[in-house]
């Protein structure tokens, strides 16, 4: 037989041992990130609150409203969060490694390892902050929690393709710092206009054909549509592509899992330092 008792029993050591040492990098990471003292995890917070604000603030100066039918929050929270999320998760692979040359030392530990656990803590602050400003606009601005719950089932299908998304970018951004250092000053310029261009103050309908075709060449342009469509119950678009963004997410780490054995196999783990 191909898959003896044995075979079963040392994958599933494996897939344990790998467990505790994603929960523990997890723990190690949250510390570092946010301290001790709830402070830092406010801070998680502010970030998309102060840009949440900054951009009502210009819709109300230019008299504009949101363009789906729905409260400005409500329009550009489900543009700040998601962006976030995905520009905060492929810095956190960028630096991944050379952040984390100590815990290489151990054998157990991988650099997957830590691409898998920071994702992971970047997911789980998106959903408390996402529960937050639910909660928090429902009670300040009276902005029902269903106006993010249009189609509950395509909302969870375009969470889980972001995901898979930003953790294949991520991948790729994590080997691209361990081949070019300077990658992760690149990304640092690359990531601001591509936040600008992702759909954080527009929609893909909204745009002229002319301007619409080279904004769909940005995979999370599409993602992003997509959240809104499947959020917002005013608003539903038929110019994203659900196929584009998972075909660049593949693509990206099939590449990064490819670079990350190479460095394995030749032991070449000292570009990074």
């Amino acid at each position: 037989m191909p898959f003896s008792k044995d075979w079963f029993a040392e994958l599933r050591q494996c897939l344990v041992v790998m467990g505790r040492v994603i929960f523990a990098v997890i723990m190690r990471e949250s510390r570092t990130r946010y301290g001790s003292s709830n402070i830092g995890y406010a801070w998680a917070i502010i970030d998309p609150l102060m840009l949440l604000a900054v951009f009502i603030g210009i819709f109300a100066v230019l008299g504009r409203s949101s363009p789906v039918g729905s409260p400005v929050s409500v329009f550009f929270v489900t543009g700040i969060v998601p962006l976030l999320f995905w520009r905060g998760a492929v810095g956190q692979g960028a630096t991944a490694v050379s952040a984390s040359l100590g815990l290489l030392t151990y054998p157990q530990v991988m650099p997957a390892d830590i691409i898998v656990a920071r994702i992971l803590l970047e997911a789980a602050t998106t959903v408390f902050v996402i529960f937050i400003f639910i909660v928090g606009l429902q009670l300040v601005a009276d902005v029902s929690p269903s106006w993010f719950l249009g189609d509950p089932v395509q909302l969870l299908l375009a969470m889980l393709a972001l995901f898979y998304f930003t953790f294949g970018t991520m991948f790729l951004s994590s080997s691209l710092a361990r081949i070019i250092p300077v990658w992760i000053n690149i990304w640092g310029y690359m990531s601001r206009p591509l936040f600008l261009l992702s759909g954080i103050f527009f929609t893909l309908e909204q745009m002229p054909e002319s301007v619409r075709y080279y904004l769909l060449f940005n995979p999370v342009a599409h993602l992003v549509e997509w959240i809104r469509s499947a959020a917002i119950p005013t608003f539903e678009s038929d110019v994203y592509s659900i196929t584009y963004p998972m075909a660049f997410g593949t693509v990206s780490l099939i590449i990064g899992l490819v670079v990350d054995r190479i460095l394995l196999m030749t032991g070449d783990e000292e570009i990074v330092s």
